[in-house]
């Protein structure tokens, strides 16, 4: 048996999901390879791990303007001297992780990731090819690294963007972002009527207690609100008294949400849009203003995937706006099914089977 080594990172969890999509796609078409999903940054030092995440959510959510200004760095200059300088200290290491697990393949879905195998061709003289999986909407720099056998991109607009930089049109496939199987398969359930939002990303302040007041009361909708490992959210809103919003934690079935779902509204992931997408489920989503994110923002306006809200009064216009014209979402769900006609969800594991043999 053969192997295949993903290597990932812990900051946000969309490059997590997408290696799981990659891992699962592979067993369910080949049962000959062996699929492990590594973090990178527990090879390097697993003390790097717990600080690394702890850092970007403090970023993320407290210091956005540094994030934002570090992240332009990395996405404009060609040169990354932050991943650089973290991999010159470690590559040695995951190079003889890489010789022990020997793997057919090598599979990246971080940045990061890309870097440190990058040069551990260069430096080592590996031979072992490198898919690199885009995982937001985003032509960045950080992605972009010598000895990269192929680039699995989201968007015909991110491949062209690509080009423009010098990446050999050859190497770069639209395939979108991977998301796991029981994502692919839209269930066209008649009655709908339900207002999914998944609130990971969101605060207290985000669903305000005069807003959730309101959405109570519209009694033709299900307000159902999804707060994952968002332990304080849960806890605020689960003692609330509702007549039409259920309140659930961690759940393992939001594919079977979206399918009853009229609009799902979530923080702009690249992954989540891309669930979306194959559910042809409308999106109502808030900018973060976030540096990865702003891309996916772009797209869902530019193709036209749904509604970019700035607060809870944009949420309650739109809420009124649907009850009063149903219809009026087909348009986003139409357009969400030509993109997806363009991806084949055999595309992605086809690419990787293509460069493992």
């Amino acid at each position: 048996m053969q192997n295949i080594l993903i290597l990932t990172a812990s900051f946000g969890m969309g490059h997590k999901s997408v290696s799981s999509a990659i891992k699962e796609q592979i067993e369910l078409k080949n049962k000959d390879f062996n699929v492990e999903i590594v973090d990178i940054l527990d090879v390097f030092n697993p003390a790097l791990n717990n600080v690394g995440s702890k850092i970007y959510y403090n970023l993320t959510e407290h210091y956005p303007l540094v994030y934002n200004t570090i992240y332009d760095i990395k996405k404009t200059n060609k040169n990354n001297l932050f991943d650089i300088l973290l991999c010159t200290a470690y590559y040695k290491k995951l190079h003889k992780y890489i010789e022990a697990f020997s793997p057919k393949l090598i599979i990246s879905t971080f940045p990061l990731c890309s870097c440190a195998v990058s040069m551990i061709k260069k430096m080592c003289k590996l031979n072992t090819k490198m898919i690199t999986v885009i995982t937001d909407i985003t032509d960045s720099w950080e992605w972009l690294y010598n000895g990269t056998d192929l680039y699995m991109v989201p968007s015909k607009e991110v491949k062209n963007k690509l080009i423009a930089k010098g990446i050999d049109k050859n190497i770069i496939k639209v395939t979108g972002i991977p998301v796991k199987n029981r994502f692919l398969n839209s269930k066209q359930n008649t009655e709908k009527n339900t207002l999914l939002i998944i609130a990971t990303g969101m605060t207290a302040q985000d669903l305000s207690d005069d807003v959730l007041k309101q959405i109570d009361n519209y009694s033709s909708l299900k307000t159902v609100i999804v707060t994952g490992r968002n332990q304080d959210l849960y806890s605020k809103l689960s003692l609330k008294l509702y007549k039409n919003i259920e309140v659930l934690g961690f759940v393992n079935n939001i594919d079977e949400l979206m399918d009853k779902a009229i609009f799902l509204m979530t923080k702009p992931g690249g992954i989540t849009v891309f669930e979306a997408i194959n559910k042809e489920l409308p999106l109502l989503v808030k900018d973060s203003g976030i540096g990865q994110e702003k891309g996916n923002v772009d797209f869902i306006k530019k193709n036209n995937l749904g509604m970019v809200i700035n607060n809870a009064d944009d949420l309650l216009e739109v809420i009124n706006d649907y009850l009063q014209n149903p219809n009026k979402n087909i348009e986003f769900s139409r357009n969400m099914r030509k993109i997806r006609k363009d991806l084949s969800p055999n595309k992605v594991v086809e690419c990787i089977l293509e460069n493992a043999n």
